[in-house]
């Protein structure tokens, strides 16, 4: 079930990010749309998430996680096929494209209630991280994969690739339907129980607060380190191949964390730890990361980068899960990925406003991106003492407060 969930979270990237390796000249010079359009192609995702995200999660929690990322899956596959049906005409392509976003929440706000119902306790930060790993291995696709198959502005090309996408939303759709499986719930919420209470019961919640800020903290850096690292690299005089290489660096080394990190975080009992510490290594490696230097340098940093920032991710919503209650996984994990999609959109934003201003100021003149990573590693450092806020949700571990009774004020 855990694998089939993966395919679908990885199935959704790879059709976000289908066209994000092509832009230009490929993808331009066969639809005709200028640059502005094709970011917003792009932006559409998450501007969808925003909205959707907290019914979703509320939904999860009162008729389980399976069939809203049944529905999800589904979406993201249908029109991802429908694609096809434009032929070169952009505004048609950009429609399905768009309504294909519409899929994604239903699928991120399930892993939560997935791992809460079908794993013991301590083996569900690293469900939690392997279902959340899909994303990551689903932008790696299609940043690598769909470039080898369109190499030159070929209409045929680009359907190839997006055909291949679409069969690999395929797959996943029928795994996931074919593995997953609702846990009988042993206290079905009361048909009463009205939506919005149970979204105001979770925010008022001490981790959860502090969680939606790191997430929006979090994601927000890593969107706009992922959107912008080889325009970094460039400024610094960095060949576009070796800030790719950096990127891929940073995505590969995430993967591995998701995995390792709550492994270890789990046989020492305390996530609170692992998130305090992975927050202070990752403002740590992006101030690392703002000093002009040779690629290698960038390929080493941006390892260490990737795998302490990216595997907050699993550690944060293992925490949710463990102080909102299975009952509520869903609706802690809407509001938790509704600041990250915030974050996301917000910092790929302001980071090209950052260029201008540093040129502005007239600061470090030979490296125009030097304000910007300054920047984004201060975040992660009020981040990091942001952490410090979270209370300690097992038995034994940290000042010995657990359970709800610990982290709820």
């Amino acid at each position: 079930m855990l694998i089939g969930y993966t395919m679908v979270a990885l199935s959704s990237q790879f059709v976000w990010l289908n066209f994000s390796g092509i832009l230009t000249p490929q993808f331009q010079d066969v639809f005709h749309a200028g640059l502005g359009m094709l970011g917003l192609m792009s932006a559409v995702w998450p501007l969808v998430f925003i909205p959707l995200s907290i019914p979703v999660g509320l939904l999860i929690d009162r008729r389980g996680f399976r069939v809203p990322v049944l529905a999800g899956a589904g979406t993201v596959m249908v029109f991802s096929w429908l694609r096809l049906l434009a032929g070169t005409d952009f505004e048609v392509l950009f429609v399905f494209q768009s309504l294909a976003s519409v899929g994604q929440p239903f699928i991120f706000n399930g892993i939560s209630k997935l791992s809460g119902e079908w794993f013991p306790r301590q083996e569900q930060a690293l469900a939690n991280g392997i279902g959340t790993m899909g994303q990551i291995l689903g932008m790696i696709l299609a940043l690598v994969t769909v470039p080898l198959m369109v190499p030159s502005p070929s209409y045929a090309e680009i359907v190839r690739s997006m055909v291949l996408v679409s069969a690999v939303c395929t797959a996943s759709f029928l795994a996931f339907l074919a593995f997953s499986r609702e846990q009988p719930m042993a206290t079905p919420p009361e048909a009463s129980a009205h939506f919005m209470g149970s979204m105001r019961s979770v925010i008022r919640i001490r981790n959860i607060q502090v969680l939606m800020a790191l997430f929006f903290i979090g994601v927000g850096v890593f969107s706009s380190l992922a959107q912008w690292i080889e325009t970094i690299m460039a400024g610094r005089g960095i060949s576009p191949l070796d800030g790719g290489i950096t990127g891929a660096i940073m995505l590969v080394a995430g993967i591995s964390g998701m995995v390792a990190v709550p492994v270890v975080a789990e046989k020492w009992g305390s996530l609170r730890k692992f998130v305090i510490a992975n927050s202070l290594f990752s403002a740590l490696f992006l101030f690392a990361l703002s000093f002009r230097m040779p690629a290698g340098y960038y390929f080493v940093v941006s390892f260490a980068e990737g795998f302490f920032l990216i595997s907050l991710a699993p550690l944060g919503l293992q925490i949710s899960l463990e102080s909102a209650g299975e009952e509520n996984a869903g609706t802690a994990a809407g509001l938790i990925w509704l600041l990250s999609q915030v974050g996301a959109l917000l910092l790929i934003v302001v980071v090209p406003s950052l260029y201008s201003l540093q040129d502005a100021l007239r600061v470090e003149a030979s490296d125009p991106g030097f304000l910007a990573v300054l920047v984004l590693a201060i975040l992660v450092l009020a981040g990091a003492l942001l952490s410090l806020m979270i209370r300690e949700t097992r038995p034994g571990a940290g000042s010995g407060m657990a359970g709800q009774a610990g982290v709820r004020d």
